[in-house]
């Protein structure tokens, strides 16, 4: 009796975590690819967004700078080209998408992916922030300041967030770099 009060019980827990992971697996069987497909609409539209100019993009492709490798996109209209370049936020990695002109004009950013503070680094996400690096390239990296920014290479930092601001002209800076080591610019 008492085999059978142990066994019982057990054998329906086994049976139950087996059904379970089985559901488990059909459910991620079928929802993996209508989500993979989500994640390129998003992109894509992450890429317009940030090259608007462009009628459309390449699978991407990759470039080497300084040991690391990133991946970038070439606009099939030659208007441009899209890196997704990355730094260290307060929060922890900030994604950013930089789309650049054939004529060395910084098009767009977007902010793909972050983890920063809800109120100061999220204002990253603004167009009030962004939009600042929307201009030819400077002859000088862009850098934050606290004061106003003045001169062309100047980028208002987010009060209460210059680590982000950091991070995202970083990310910007970095997209510039790639920009002319793939174009052969910027010597």
């Amino acid at each position: 009796m008492k085999v059978k009060e142990i066994i019982m019980p057990t054998l329906v827990l086994v049976i139950i975590t087996v059904v379970t992971s089985g559901l488990l697996v059909v459910t991620n069987s079928i929802t993996k690819e209508p989500i993979r497909q989500q994640q390129i609409a998003a992109d894509n539209q992450s890429r317009q967004e940030v090259l608007p100019q462009a009628d459309g993009f390449d699978d991407g492709q990759t470039i080497e700078l300084d040991g690391t490798e990133y991946t970038y996109w070439t606009a099939q209209n030659g208007a441009g080209y899209v890196f997704s370049t990355q730094f260290k936020g307060y929060g922890g990695p900030v994604v950013v998408m930089t789309g650049i002109t054939t004529d060395g004009a910084v098009a767009g950013v977007k902010i793909t992916e972050q983890d920063e503070t809800p109120g100061l680094g999220q204002k990253a996400l603004d167009a009030s922030f962004t939009d600042q690096y929307i201009k030819a390239i400077p002859e000088e990296e862009f850098v934050v300041t606290k004061q106003g920014a003045s001169a062309d290479n100047e980028i208002d930092a987010i009060s209460g967030a210059t680590i982000t601001s950091n991070a995202v002209t970083n990310s910007v800076n970095q997209a510039i770099q790639l920009y002319n080591t793939l174009t052969g610019g910027g010597d």
